[in-house]
C-alpha cells in the first residue's frame, strides 16, 4: 500500500518532533564532555558539505553526537543536507546482524555509498566526512565485577545496557570526540575505481576510530598477573635468574620468587575507580588550592595521541606533579600514563592509591642488583610493546631551587633499548612545563635552602598538603612542549642504529645525553611567565628588596615587554595588567607594603626573598641574554655589535648548559641582534648604525637597564667563583671545589 506524501511528510515530523523531545530531556540529566568539535579543529571551509559517521548504529549515539554539534556551532547531524537531497547528515559505519543483533562491519552503509555519486556532481566543493567516537564511562578497568563494566568503556562495542548504567551512575563521564574529516574529492581524486575508493575510505575510517580509542581510553588491558608472567618468561630476565642462582649457588626456584616479588614491587595495576576517584577529589582540591588550571598546546598531545605511544618528560617542582598531569590529560579525554615514582612514596595507604592510580615504582639506584635491573627493563618494555603512555621524571628528584635541574639518562637508556629491541610502534617524547605560582611545599624547601637537612618522606608529609588549603597558591600553567619523535632523533644522531644487535655503551650513553639535553631544552622553552616569577625577578634586582610601587609596575611592564620579544617561541606568558600582576603576587607571597612621604615602597623580608628566589630561577632563562646584554653595554658604556657578540660568545655556553637555553650558539650572532633591537625599541640602550651606547645616565631608563643588567649576576658570580679556584688549584676534586665554592659564596 502506498503512503501518500502528505502522510510521509507527517509522520516525518512526528518522528523528529520525538528525536527532539528526547535530545532535550537527555540533555537535562547528561552532561558530555565534546572535543575537536571547533570549525577551526576540524578545518572546515564554509562551503564544505558536512556529514558525520558513527561506529556502530545506535540511538544513543545518534542523540549525543546531535548534541554535541548544537554546542559546537555544527550543523545538525539529523538534518538534511539541501544541497544534495540527503534526508540525514549522518551514516554508520556497522550495523546489527543476524537474529542476536551483533555488531558487523561487514555491510556497506546505503547513504555512504550515495555520497560517492553527489561528489561527482559538485563542483568546487566538496563533502567532508567527520568521524565521531562516543565513549561511555571513558575509561577501562580491568576488574571482572559485572557492576563496574557495565559503567566503563572498553575496547568491545558499547552495548545499549552499559550506555543506559553510564547515564544512570556517570552522567558527566560520557565523551564526544570529533575525529580528522575526510574530504571526498580528495580521496576520489586519489583513486580511479570507486570500489578502491571505498576500501580506502572505510579503512582511513577505522584506523581514525581505533586511534581515537587508544588515545582515549588505552590499549586494551589484560589482566596484571599476565603482564607479570611474561616479565618472568622473558628470555632476558630468565637469564639474570639463572646467573643469579648459580653466583649464589641457591635454586632456580628461589630467585624465581624473588624476580616475581621485584616485579609486584615495581608494577602499576591501574584501575578506573581509584582514576575516578582520583578525578573527583582533585577537583575539589585544585578548587581550593588554585584559581585555575591553565593548559596550552593539549591539541599537539591529542594528534600524537592518535599514532605514537607518549612518554611524557615533565620538569619536576612538586609531588602534586604526578597527579596534576594524569588529571589534565583525563579531563582532556587522554588516557592517564603510567607514572615512574620513587620507591620512596610507595608509603602505606598512598602507595597503593598511587599503583592504582598509573604510578609504578622504582628503586633511586639500581647498582649491585642485575636481577632487579632486567626485571625492570622488562617491566618498561612490556608496558611499551602493549602501546602505554608513560611519564617519568628525567631531572630525577624535585627541583628546590626553581631551576631546572641536570637531566638524569637511566630512564631514557631503558627507553631507547626497548625501542631499539622492538620499534614498531612508534615513540615521542613530550616535554611538559609545571609553572606554579607557589610550591605546595615551599617551606620545606626555604627550610632545606637554609641548610636543615632534607627528610625522608612520610604520610603525614603528603596527607600535609590539606593544611594548605586556607593558603593562596594562584593559578597553574601546564605547557606541553614541542614533540621529539625518537626514530628521528636515532636516526640523526646514529645512522643505521636498528641494524646494530646491541648499541654499544659508549655510543648509548652519548645519544642518551644528547636526548636529555633536548629534552630539557624543550622543556625550558615551554615556561610559563606568571606575576609571581615577574615580581620575582623585579624585586630580586634591587639591593635590598624593596622598591617604590610605581617604578615596580614600570619593571613588571618593561619584564613583561622583554618575554614578549625575547622569550622562547613556546613560552607563555600572563595576560594580567602590571597592577593586577603586582596584587596577585603580594597576595600569594604575602609580601609588605609600607607607606612613604614619597610614596607606597613594596619589600619583601629576607624569608620570603629566599622564596622568591625560587620564582625568578624558574624564568631566569628567559631574561639570560636580554640581562647579559645590558650588563656589557652598562659596563662599558659605549661599544658596538662586534665587541658585544665578542664578550658573550665564550660566556654562552656555561650559560646554556646551565640554563638550558634553546638558541645554537651557531646562531648566536642573529639571536643576539634581535635582542639589541629589542632592548633598543624598548629605550634601555641607544643606536647608531653599528655603534650601542647606554641611554643618559640621569633617566628613568638607565636605571630599569641597571636592574635588567642585575638579573644574571648571581649565575656570573658562580662563574667566576668556580674559575678563580680553578686556577688556583691544581685538578681539584669535584668535592672540594664545591665545597670551597660554597665557602666563598657564604
Amino acid at each position: 500500500m502506498e503512503i501518500s506524501p502528505k502522510l510521509s511528510a507527517l509522520r516525518l515530523k512526528l518522528k523528529t518532533a520525538q528525536f527532539e523531545l528526547s535530545r532535550r530531556v537527555l540533555f537535562l540529566w547528561i552532561k558530555p564532555i565534546f572535543l575537536g568539535g571547533s570549525h577551526e579543529s576540524l578545518d572546515l571551509g564554509d562551503s564544505d558539505l558536512i556529514c558525520y559517521v558513527l561506529p556502530f548504529r545506535s540511538i544513543a549515539d545518534l542523540l549525543v553526537t546531535d548534541m554535541a554539534c548544537e554546542v559546537s556551532g555544527l550543523p545538525s547531524a539529523v538534518s538534511i543536507i539541501p544541497e544534495i537531497n540527503e534526508g540525514r547528515a549522518v551514516f554508520f559505519l556497522g550495523r546489527p546482524e543476524g537474529t542476536l543483533g551483533r555488531k558487523s562491519l561487514r555491510q556497506q552503509s546505503a547513504r555512504m555509498m550515495r555520497l560517492f555519486e553527489h561528489q561527482k556532481t559538485l563542483d568546487n566543493r566538496s563533502i567532508k566526512i567527520v568521524p565521531v567516537s562516543l565513549f561511555w564511562g571513558h575509561q577501562p578497568d580491568r576488574e571482572k565485577s559485572l557492576f563496574k563494566l557495565l559503567l566503563s568503556e572498553h575496547w568491545s562495542a558499547t552495548s545499549g545496557l552499559k550506555k543506559f548504567f553510564a547515564m544512570l551512575f556517570h552522567p558527566g563521564h560520557i565523551l564526544v570526540q570529533f575525529g580528522a574529516p575526510v574530504a571526498l574529492d580528495e580521496l576520489m581524486s586519489s583513486e580511479s575505481e570507486q570500489p578502491r575508493q571505498v576500501r580506502k575510505l572505510l579503512r582511513l575510517l577505522r584506523v581514525n576510530f581505533n586511534n581515537q580509542r587508544q588515545a582515549i581510553i588505552g590499549p586494551d588491558l589484560s589482566h596484571r598477573r599476565t603482564l607479570l608472567n611474561n616479565i618472568l618468561a622473558s628470555d632476558e630476565v630468565r637469564g639474570a635468574i639463572d646467573r643469579e642462582a648459580r653466583t649464589n649457588d641457591v635454586t632456580f626456584l628461589s630467585v624465581e620468587k624473588k624476580a616475581m616479588a621485584y616485579a609486584q614491587e615495581i608494577a602499576s595495576d591501574q584501575s578506573y575507580r581509584v582514576i575516578r576517584f582520583f578525578d573527583v577529589l582533585l577537583t575539589r582540591l585544585w578548587n581550593k588550592l588554585y584559581s585555575g588550571i591553565e593548559v596550552n598546546h593539549i591539541d599537539t598531545v591529542k594528534q600524537m595521541a592518535q599514532s605514537h605511544e607518549i612518554v611524557y618528560t615533565p620538569c619536576h617542582r612538586s609531588h602534586i606533579d604526578y597527579l596534576l598531569m594524569s588529571y589534565v590529560l583525563y579531563n582532556n579525554g587522554l588516557a592517564p600514563p603510567h607514572i615512574a615514582a620513587g620507591k620512596n612514596l610507595n608509603l602505606p595507604f598512598i602507595g597503593p592509591l598511587l599503583r592504582r592510580a598509573g604510578a609504578f615504582f622504582m628503586r633511586r639506584s639500581f647498582q649491585g642488583d642485575g636481577l632487579y635491573r632486567e626485571v625492570f627493563d622488562e617491566y618498561l618494555h612490556q608496558v611499551f610493546t602493549r602501546g602505554f603512555s608513560v611519564e617519568y621524571f628525567i631531572e630525577g628528584g624535585r627541583s628546590r631551587t626553581g631551576r631546572t635541574l641536570p637531566p638524569r639518562t637511566g630512564m631514557l637508556r631503558m627507553t631507547v633499548n626497548s625501542f631499539h629491541k622492538d620499534s614498531s610502534k612508534p615513540i615521542v617524547f613530550m616535554p611538559v612545563y609545571f609553572g606554579y605560582e607557589r610550591v605546595l611545599e615551599s617551606s620545606t624547601y626555604m627550610a632545606e635552602l637554609s641548610g636543615k637537612d632534607k627528610q625522608s618522606e612520610s604520610v603525614f608529609d603528603i596527607l600535609g598538603i590539606f593544611r594548605s588549603l586556607k593558603r593562596q597558591f594562584g593559578q597553574v600553567t601546564v605547557n606541553f612542549g614541542e614533540p621529539l619523535p625518537l626514530q628521528e632523533f636515532m636516526d640523526k644522531q646514529l645512522p643505521g642504529w636498528q641494524q646494530l644487535t646491541e648499541i654499544p655503551p659508549v655510543q648509548l650513553s652519548k645519544t642518551c645525553l644528547r636526548l636529555a639535553e633536548n629534552l630539557v631544552t624543550r622543556i625550558n622553552e615551554s615556561v610559563a611567565v606568571k606575576p609571581t616569577n615577574l615580581v620575582a625577578v623585579a624585586l630580586l634586582s634591587t639591593a635590598r628588596q624593596n622598591i617604590d610601587e610605581q617604578y615596580l609596575l614600570d619593571q613588571i611592564e618593561l619584564l613583561l615587554a622583554i618575554a614578549r620579544k625575547c622569550g622562547p617561541s613556546r613560552c607563555s606568558i600572563t595576560n594580567a595588567t602590571s597592577k593586577e600582576i603586582l596584587e596577585q603576587a603580594i597576595e600569594i607571597c604575602g609580601l609588605s607594603r609600607t607607606e612613604h612621604p614619597f610614596g607606597t615602597i613594596v619589600s619583601a623580608s629576607p624569608e620570603q626573598s629566599i622564596s622568591l628566589t625560587y620564582n625568578a630561577n624558574n624564568v631566569v632563562h628567559v631574561y639570560a641574554l636580554p640581562s647579559l646584554v645590558a650588563r656589557f653595554v652598562r659596563t662599558e658604556t659605549r661599544t658596538d655589535r662586534n665587541a658585544l657578540a665578542e664578550f658573550v660568545k665564550p660566556l654562552y655556553p656555561f650559560l646554556k648548559s646551565e640554563m638550558f637555553l634553546p638558541w645554537d650558539i651557531l646562531h648566536l650572532e642573529e639571536v643576539l641582534d634581535s635582542v639589541v633591537e629589542s632592548l633598543s625599541e624598548l629605550g634601555l640602550i641607544t643606536m647608531n648604525g653599528n655603534e650601542i651606547a647606554i641611554p643618559s645616565p640621569e633617566s628613568p631608563e638607565y636605571n630599569s637597564l641597571q636592574d635588567i643588567a642585575s638579573i644574571t649576576d648571581p649565575t656570573l658570580e658562580r662563574f667566576y667563583i668556580v674559575m678563580a679556584l680553578l686556577q688556583q688549584s691544581n685538578r681539584p676534586s669535584l668535592k672540594a671545589l664545591e665545597s670551597a665554592s660554597a665557602g666563598i659564596a657564604e
